[in-house]
Order: structure tokens, then sequence, then C-alpha cells
């Protein structure tokens, strides 16, 4: 049996469309995975148990819209998926380009009133329902397992990787301050004062950075903290493979958060602007808190005063 999962970007979204790799595998143990991704996030696929990565460059695409290539390149992608031959064709993204991806192929994806862009239903062979108000984890399980005729339990999640974890540094711990949406940022003076918190209890601090903004806001709180530490620049695999041995994790809204507990590494979301309970971490087998609301930012003590207590 071979599957076709499309879920493309973005990375926390991606993290979390891994936890349908653990359910498929329970109960379809023969399935051949194969996974659509842009090309910007493909080096994390690397890390999941998949048989077949295809990559997308839907984003360079959109920006070169009037480019002949551009056209060329998306139907040789069509025809390439056309090729395969697939059993099912699962579409978590829900987007018109990825459901014009599954036309005329024995296609899943959400029904009009499901997904944002509910054109993108009219391209599927199968439309499901989904509520929208429940966690995203579970949205992208229960399509996937509607379409494949099984059935989950949306308390136990379950994330899946394919390297083993080097050994945890007990003293270590990540925190995670960058992300591309400004509302979603948590002040800086908070993360140096939390770092000193955590100074005092000989904790080791690591700051991991995407972009140029972002390691000028790591640089920032080095410069003001003794016990923190900027990460090299890493692929998203090698990080992975960094956080993955680190004790703890603190960390916005944002992808790397989201990996992070996904690696069954105990952690600590701090919203100040996106719904928890949508995009919240979560995991089954490792603590997973998240803290704060549009109104209600959590303050460093409040963040330390829970990691002793999750830790």
């Amino acid at each position: 049996m071979k599957v076709l999962i499309i879920k493309t970007s973005s990375l926390g979204d991606i993290i979390h469309a891994n936890s349908i790799i653990s359910d498929l595998r329970r109960n379809h143990a023969d399935a051949e995975i194969h996974w659509l991704v842009e090309e910007s996030f493909s080096s994390l696929l690397n890390l999941f148990p998949i048989q077949k990565t295809i990559v997308s460059k839907f984003r360079s695409w959109k920006k070169n819209l009037f480019k002949k290539n551009s056209y060329s390149e998306f139907f040789q992608l069509k025809h390439l998926i056309n090729k395969e031959n697939y059993d099912f064709v699962i579409d978590l993204q829900g987007l018109i380009r990825t459901g014009i991806m599954c036309r005329s192929l024995n296609s899943f994806g959400f029904n009009k009133n499901s997904i944002k862009e509910s054109f993108a239903s009219y391209f599927y062979k199968n439309t499901i329902g989904v509520e929208k108000k429940i966690h995203a984890i579970n949205r992208n399980r229960l399509l996937v397992a509607k379409s494949m005729n099984y059935e989950i339990d949306q308390n136990n999640i379950s994330f899946s990787y394919n390297f083993k974890k080097d050994q945890t540094d007990p003293n270590s711990i990540v925190f995670i301050s960058g992300t591309s949406n400004d509302q979603k940022k948590w002040p800086l003076e908070y993360w140096i004062k939390l770092a000193g918190l955590f100074e005092r209890n000989n904790y080791k601090i690591f700051l991991p950075w995407g972009s140029v903004k972002e390691y000028e806001e790591c640089l920032t709180i080095y410069d003001q903290t003794t016990n923190c530490e900027i990460l090299e620049k890493m692929n998203i695999d090698q990080l992975a493979k960094k956080i993955a041995s680190t004790r703890f994790a603190i960390g916005v809204d944002t992808g790397l958060t989201h990996l992070a507990s996904s690696l069954d590494i105990p952690t600590i979301g701090i919203y100040t602007f996106s719904n928890p309970d949508l995009t919240g971490v979560k995991n089954t087998k490792t603590p997973a808190f998240n803290m704060g609301s549009l109104s209600n930012i959590p303050l460093p003590e409040e963040i330390f005063i829970k990691f002793n207590d999750l830790a």
C-alpha cells in the first residue's frame, strides 16, 4: 500500500502532522509512506521514518507566478505524483495549490467547511469533515484515520523519528525566542530575566536562531547574561538532534518549540498571541505545558516556577 501525505509547510505544521506516522504504522504496518514537502523544510523529513520525500517549490512558484518555468515545474510535479499510482493521497495542507495535486487521484481532504481555502475541497475525490476547534495535531490524525478507516485515541499522541538521541545534558535548556511573527514574541527583557533565574542553579542555556534578526535578538540576550551560548547556524535536521540532547525547552509559539516537544523534550510553550488550545505544545509521553494568552503574558518568575514543577 502506497500513501502520499501532503503537508508542505510550515515547520510547526509539519511537526504536528508527524503524529500521523505512528498511527499509520499501528494500523497499516505495510504502508509505504511518501511525503510532499516544501523545499525549505525537506531536510527535516530526513528524520521522519518514511520511505520517500517529494519536494515542492510552491513558495518560489508563487513569487514567480508569470514565469514559464514556474508552470512547467508545477505540472512536472503533478505528473510525477500521478505516475506513483498511490492507493491513498491525503492532503493535510488544504490549499488550492495542494488540492490541484490531488485531482484525478484517490484523494482525501478536508471538506469545504473544515478548511480556510474552501475551494480546495473540489479537487478531492473524497472530502471529510473535521471539527475546526480542536488541536491541529488531532485534526491531522482524524483526517488520515477517517480516510483509511481506522480509529484513534485523541488523548494518546506520539511522534516518530528515525535517529538515536545523544546523551542528554542534565543542565542544559534551550530558549527558543525567535519567530517570524512579532506578535508571538516574548519581550527580550523577560528572556534575560529568566536566564538569570536559571544561572543561580547552574543551568547552561542554548540559543538557536534562523535569521539575521533572530541572531541579533539572541546576541542581546547573550550580552546581558553569563550562562547563554548562541548556537551556530544549523539545518533543521542538525538543530533537531541538538535540541534532542537538551534537558528542557522553553519557547514561543514557533516551529522549533513544537519540534522540541515532539522530540519528547519537556517543553513550556509561551503564548502571547495565538490560541494554545488549537496550536499549543502537546505530547502524552513527556510534560508539555502552555502558558499565556493574548490578554495574559506570563512573567519570567511564573515560567521558572512551572519549570521547577515539571523538571
